[in-house]
């Protein structure tokens, strides 16, 4: 006997699982807001983690509560702040600015804008992001350009070009690098005068390698 379901038995079928699974979610949601309020720090970041694996609005609201919470501690700040990142949501990244801009962060907790940082280098649709993080170049903390430069080198817009050739100049090794390496993933051919004075005339091997990578990239892009 051949078993044969209906469209409207299979409509409401869907519609039973939908709202069982959208029940489970909020008593989920309602656990973790509670879990928020703890006094324990590490209760407040199993929440935050839990707040990752659901993903609907609500849970990117308490994300950006919680990144946005200035007494909350550094470490469940900084989670929410990565899984924003994470996440992608567009609605986040003027928090996120917001948190950057913060010229208090600076001195109380780079870590933060470090991390601030890193999460903005996954908005590469939002034009605001590239202004500013290419303003951010000239950060005092050489910890804060370093994360600046990999998130250009993520986001990959030709408009930072110049600007990460300027930093070239830069006398910290681990920037210059950086630098080096951003250039090759954005793969803009402005890039490469740069590049080969770097491989013709620097005298440390691990740079020249590294300029000789990113032009390789360059090349391989133009033969596309």
């Amino acid at each position: 006997m051949k078993l044969t379901i209906s469209k409207l038995q299979l409509t409401i079928f869907i519609l039973f699982f939908v709202a069982t699974v959208e029940e489970s979610i909020a008593g989920d949601i309602d656990k973790l807001i509670s879990n928020l309020q703890s006094r324990d720090w590490r209760t407040r970041l199993s929440a935050v983690e839990e707040l990752r694996r659901i993903r609907d609005r609500k849970s990117i609201n308490l994300l950006m509560s919680v990144a946005d919470t200035k007494s909350e501690v550094w470490r469940v700040k900084i989670r929410a702040i990565r899984l924003l990142g994470e996440i992608g949501d567009p609605k986040a990244v003027s928090l996120l600015i917001s948190i950057f801009n913060d010229p208090f962060l600076n001195y109380e907790c780079p870590a933060i804008k470090w991390n601030t940082a890193i999460a903005l280098g996954n908005f590469n649709k939002d034009s605001r992001v590239v202004d500013m993080i290419i303003n951010a170049l000239d950060n005092d903390n050489r910890i804060i350009r370093e994360a600046v430069i990999q998130s250009l080198g993520k986001i990959g817009d030709s408009r930072a070009v110049p600007f990460l050739i300027s930093a070239l100049c830069d006398k910290s090794f681990a920037i210059k690098l950086s630098v080096i390496k951003a250039l090759g993933e954005i793969g803009d051919p402005q890039a490469i005068p740069s590049l080969k004075q770097i491989v013709d005339n620097d005298n440390d091997p691990y740079i020249k390698n590294e300029a000789l990578s990113a032009l390789k990239n360059l090349s391989q892009g133009g033969d596309e």
